[in-house]
């Protein structure tokens, strides 16, 4: 059937996706307006502090170039018999600049120590090292390589071929190293913002200096993607502003990690106003847009509520609805009275009608019961007769009288529970004589359960099913029956030790006990179909089996209907 708008709808949702559509653009067109000048105008600031901060190493470099042309005058006019002189120079050095950690020279030819400073000590075996091989291929140039200096975290040697003017003279190589920490204190970098980062790299991306080395890898990652140039990525939960670009004079190359979460929380604090501003606006403009379409449409409205109100028959009252508007709609509203009062009326026939078709169905299946057991124990009673156990049987008559005083229930087919439970302690006594010592059986009853009201005879067939289908041969059977409640429900439930089902045929017996269309006599889905009739769709019966284990069946009733007893 074709869904139609409703009259309120129709008013108001096209002014307002009108309305929506313009307070949006607008909105986003302050967005992005706002976020561009922003960036724009942040990126050009961090470009210039990266470019800073590049400098600011650069400098230092170049004053540590310096260093390596003073060494290298100092030796071409030196004699390689003056290495005290040497010695002398490389201390005055150290001692202007802190960060050098040591000075020495070795023979370019052979690796042969010539001179150090006063405290440091010369290495030997250095013909296969990078600075001295890097010294050797460039003569021309200082090469900047990695250190590995003892005690100090990060260090570089600075490298160069040294030429000798002298009569006599030999070539050398000049190591200089370096404390790259002591450099970093000097220089003193811009603030980088939480979590901001600057590392040194060589050509082959090996850490020169890092001053944050938290998950360094991960920021290698977004270095080896962009080479040089800058870019923005996220590191660690944070925005960085990344610049990378080569050091002059050097082989070395900068990164350099900027916080920018100010600037993500600035435009993201602007994104937040600008829609509370358009959400206030577009909430004003719905009430507004309310209110006029309720002056129009509510009559119409309170005439619908009060025909939803007669299709969930809560209707209770003939009066006035109280509804005014045009004469179309007085109209109506007079026309609804009259025929709500006839509805009512009609309403009130079938109800009745209902109750008598429910009482006849629980009665119906009541009768089902009582034949089928007295054949059981009719003839258990013939048979003991036949072996001549005459006082077994008078004793089962005796127990069958009891047992159907209570089935008979003065015609009232809902009994207390106290009862029933009797009943099947009976009903078990009676299968107890017939079946000797084939099975035993625990009845508990849980605290606070006096005064429930449940419909009879629906314990027995389940009974009857597990003493018939359950028992094992040449074993004992156990047979538990319980009664407890909770908060909404009561449960009543039976439990042998016998063969189980496996999952196939219980899913098959389930579906049997709620099939409308099969019937297979009495048992479960008579007692199903009771507690449905009586109980409504609240009620259910719950199997529970595992194959040579045993099977359990629980009856759930509502507590609300327990407690109801219409003494019928």
């Amino acid at each position: 059937m074709r869904k139609y708008p409703k009259l309120r709808t129709l008013l108001i949702v096209p002014t307002s996706f009108l309305f929506l559509l313009m307070v949006g653009g607008l909105a986003l067109s302050a967005f992005f307006i706002y976020s561009s000048n922003v960036r724009n105008s942040s990126y050009t600031q961090m470009e210039a502090t990266s470019e800073q901060v590049l400098r600011n190493y650069e400098t230092y470099f170049d004053s540590a170039v310096q260093v390596s042309d003073g060494i290298y005058s100092k030796y071409a006019t030196l004699s390689p018999l003056d290495s005290g002189e040497l010695t002398d120079y490389f201390d005055t050095l150290i001692e202007l600049k802190p960060e050098i950690l040591s000075i020495s020279v070795y023979n370019a030819s052979n690796g042969e120590p010539i001179a150090r400073d006063s405290n440091s000590y010369f290495i030997y075996d250095i013909m296969d090292s990078d600075w001295f091989l890097g010294a050797l291929e460039d003569p021309y140039i200082n090469v900047f390589t990695r250190g590995f200096s003892d005690g100090v975290p990060y260090s570089f040697i600075l490298s160069r071929y040294l030429v000798s003017d002298v009569e006599g003279g030999i070539d050398a190589v000049a190591k200089i190293d370096f404390d790259f920490s002591q450099i970093v204190e000097t220089i003193s970098p811009v603030s980088l913002g939480e979590g901001g980062r600057f590392i040194i790299y060589d050509r082959d991306y090996r850490t020169i200096y890092a001053s944050n080395e938290s998950s360094l890898d991960e920021a290698y990652s977004y270095i080896h993607r962009l080479v040089l140039g800058s870019t923005t990525v996220n590191l660690e939960g944070h925005s960085f502003y990344l610049y990378c670009m080569t050091i002059s004079n050097t082989t070395w190359r900068v990164a350099i990690f900027i916080n920018v979460d100010s600037l993500t929380t600035a435009i993201s604090t602007f994104a937040w106003s600008i829609s509370l501003v358009a959400l206030a606006a577009i909430i004003i403009y719905l009430v507004f847009a309310s209110l006029l379409a309720s002056r129009i449409t509510k009559p119409i409205l309170l005439l619908q509520r009060e025909m939803s109100r007669v299709e969930g028959l809560e209707y209770e009252a003939y009066l006035s609805t109280g509804i005014s508007g045009s004469r179309e709609v007085n109209e109506l509203s007079r026309s609804f009275e009259n025929m709500m009062k006839r509805i009512r009326q009609l309403m009130d026939d079938v109800v009745k009608e209902k109750e008598e078709q429910k009482r006849s169905e629980l009665k119906a299946l009541q009768n089902q019961i009582n034949p089928h057991f007295l054949y059981n124990t009719l003839d258990s009673i013939i048979a003991l007769i036949d072996r001549g156990e005459g006082e077994k049987a008078e004793k089962m008559v005796v127990a069958l009288s009891r047992f159907f005083r209570i089935s008979i229930s003065r015609g009232h087919n809902i009994i207390p529970l106290g009862d029933e439970i009797e009943h099947a302690r009976n009903y078990l006594l009676i299968q107890k004589m017939r079946f000797g010592d084939a099975f035993d059986f625990k009845i508990e009853k849980a605290e606070g359960l006096d005064g429930l009201y449940v419909v009879k005879l629906v314990l027995q067939p389940v009974i009857e099913n597990s003493i018939n289908h359950g028992m094992r041969e040449g074993e004992v059977g156990h047979i538990s029956i319980r009664a407890e409640k909770d908060e909404k429900y009561l449960y009543l439930s039976i439990e042998d030790n016998g063969y189980g089902m496996l999952p196939a045929k219980l899913a098959e017996l389930d579906a049997s006990m709620r099939s409308k269309e099969t019937y297979q006599g009495v048992g479960l889905k008579n007692v199903y179909e009771r507690l449905r009739v009586y109980y409504g769709n609240e009620s259910d019966v719950k199997i529970e089996s595992t194959p040579d284990v045993g099977t359990k069946v629980t009856l759930i009733i509502p507590l609300k209907g327990a407690r109801e007893n219409e003494g019928e």
